[in-house]
């Protein structure tokens, strides 16, 4: 943040030396207040808005630099490009951005950007992770109370113990005691090493809601637009950092208990210790963090099915595995962007993952043919071998395999909600499992379903052999129902933020896309542009991106606007 006081750019052309007590963040000057007069005055000016000098100090220093100015052409940002996402001047279009056709007036895509939902995402995100951090010390620090509380309640347990047995015991009496203060002071140690992790990721955390409240406040729409492509970066990590603990064993509960040996006629030479300390540590509840990282779009945007508009951005092809014949059934992508492919040949049993310019990264070999995969978080996937009906969880960087979900029939299509994994099964049933691989429900499909979607507590799948798309509650009652052609073969479904279904139809060769209330629809893409037997399809509601990718492994990549 700026500290000292700001002099008038104004003034300071004359030589003079005056305290600033405006802010004109379109002028991007700091003016004085006999300048501010003649300012106001001024036709070209008497418009701009201003803020008080003081309140402009307020801001993140990240934000106060962010100038309307192209760092490479010093010329003044008119244009925004949704492909690149980025804004550009007029030089910048000419020589970056000529064959985009996507580009938008500056003024028009800022404009109204603290109220949009990508703000209020960003402070309902930092106000959530906030919370969740406060309720994580207080669990801890009554934790502490607790182990505290048992710890007397055992010394008075061996005290009393201790009066109905002879100088034998003593020993271990003491020996006991020294288990117990040892892991009271173990444990001491790990709680308050947890708090203070978690302490200092709270005072980041605050110190963005502090900023993003100041941003609101006092930034200009252009300041706050381009500032939350660096603050979502900010709390994107403290998610994770927050996330990454419920692998760990510090997030469980501990508690400290003792069991006595039983007082024998023969003590002393049978008894050889007081008692034996129990550290039980009971599962903490898992974090759920309120908004979905993919769930909003960045720029304000709401597409409708007769507004959506694909700009092919490029194709590439898959790489061969152990058969040139390649199978692509099922995608998913990483946060980072990476992709990961399930390829069902037979030969080939593998996970493909690659970059989004098509090169490939590593594969990840199988015991059996996989149909579908599905990220859980940044190291690991879900795939789902339906010929061994089973799911197994792959470590991705290591290529190992951690452990296994036993299916009730064939398994076919996955998806992970964050906390849950929903498996699409031949026997018209999707099952829900947590991620430890303990099965919750079971919801009954209309039919056969091999791909599903879930958004805003909706589900959505394809139904092949009737040639249809349902949308249903999670409790199984149907909402809406979409009929394709006969034959069309409706397979890969995805959906964007704004509720619209993707579809792939593996035998018409098309891409379609449905309204949210089932009853629109349009025909997006063809054999025409290149898709032959697609299957597998991924929208990524993040950057607007869309994957569609042939059994044959040809990929298209498209970015999606309004």
């Amino acid at each position: 943040m700026a500290t000292s006081l700001p002099i008038c750019d104004i003034c300071m052309t004359d030589g003079t030396s005056i305290a600033a007590s405006v802010w004109c963040s379109e002028c991007e000057e700091a003016i004085c207040i006999n300048c501010e007069k003649q300012h106001d005055r001024m036709k070209l000016t008497k418009n701009h808005k201003k803020i008080p000098i003081g309140d402009y100090q307020k801001l993140p220093g990240s934000v106060a630099d962010i100038k309307q100015e192209c760092k490479v052409h010093n010329r003044k940002l008119d244009f925004y490009c949704l492909i690149h996402n980025e804004p550009c001047c007029v030089s910048c279009v000419s020589k970056k951005h000529g064959t985009c056709h996507t580009l938008k007036p500056l003024t028009e895509v800022v404009d109204g950007v603290k109220s949009s939902a990508a703000f209020e995402d960003l402070e309902d995100r930092a106000n959530d992770i906030s919370e969740l951090i406060g309720s994580l010390i207080k669990d801890k620090k009554d934790n502490k109370t607790r182990i505290e509380c048992q710890k007397k309640r055992i010394i008075s347990e061996v005290q009393n113990v201790r009066k109905a047995i002879l100088n034998h015991l003593d020993t271990l009496q003491m020996d006991l005691l020294n288990k117990l203060d040892n892991e009271e002071k173990e444990q001491f140690k790990s709680i308050d090493s947890f708090i203070r992790k978690i302490s200092e990721m709270r005072t980041n955390v605050d110190q963005i809601v502090s900023n993003l409240k100041q941003i609101k406040k006092h930034a200009s729409d252009f300041q706050a637009f381009l500032a939350i492509h660096e603050w979502n970066t900010k709390i994107g990590k403290e998610e994770k950092d927050l996330m990454s603990f419920q692998t760990d064993q510090i997030m469980d509960s501990v508690d400290i208990r003792t069991e006595f040996s039983p007082i024998l006629m023969k003590f002393e030479k049978e008894v050889n210790e007081f008692g034996k300390l129990e550290v039980k540590y009971s599962s903490a509840k898992k974090i759920l963090l309120k908004k979905e990282q993919q769930g909003q779009i960045f720029v304000p945007a709401f597409n409708t099915v007769d507004n959506i508009k694909l700009t092919k951005i490029h194709s590439f092809q898959t790489p061969d595995g152990a058969s040139s014949k390649i199978l692509i059934t099922g995608i998913d992508m990483f946060d980072d962007g990476i992709i990961v492919l399930a390829d069902n040949q037979l030969l080939n049993k593998r996970l493909v993952i690659m970059n989004q310019e098509g090169e490939l990264i590593k594969t990840v070999p199988l015991e059996g043919q996989c149909y579908d995969v599905a990220v859980i978080d940044k190291d690991t996937v879900a795939t789902t071998l339906f010929v061994k009906k089973k799911v197994v969880i792959v470590d991705v960087n290591s290529s190992k395999l951690q452990r296994t979900i036993s299916t009730k029939d064939y398994c076919y299509g996955i998806i992970s909600t964050g906390e849950k994994l929903l498996v699409s099964l031949y026997n018209k049933t999707i099952q829900f499992f947590d991620l430890s691989g303990n099965a919750l429900s079971t919801l009954l499909t209309a039919d056969i379903s091999f791909h599903c979607s879930v958004l805003n507590n909706k589900l959505y799948y394809t139904t092949h052999n009737s040639d249809a798309v349902y949308s249903d509650d999670l409790k199984g009652n149907v909402c809406w129902k979409f009929d394709f052609q006969k034959l069309d073969f409706p397979i890969g479904i995805i959906n964007d933020a704004s509720k619209n279904v993707f579809v792939v139809c593996n035998e018409s060769n098309q891409l379609v896309v449905v309204g949210e209330d089932g009853k629109q629809s349009r025909i997006l893409l063809t054999k025409e542009k290149g898709l032959h037997k697609p299957r597998a399809i991924h929208y990524n509601r993040k950057s607007n991106t869309l994957l569609v990718f042939n059994v044959s492994g040809k990929c298209f990549l498209y970015k999606v606007t309004n």
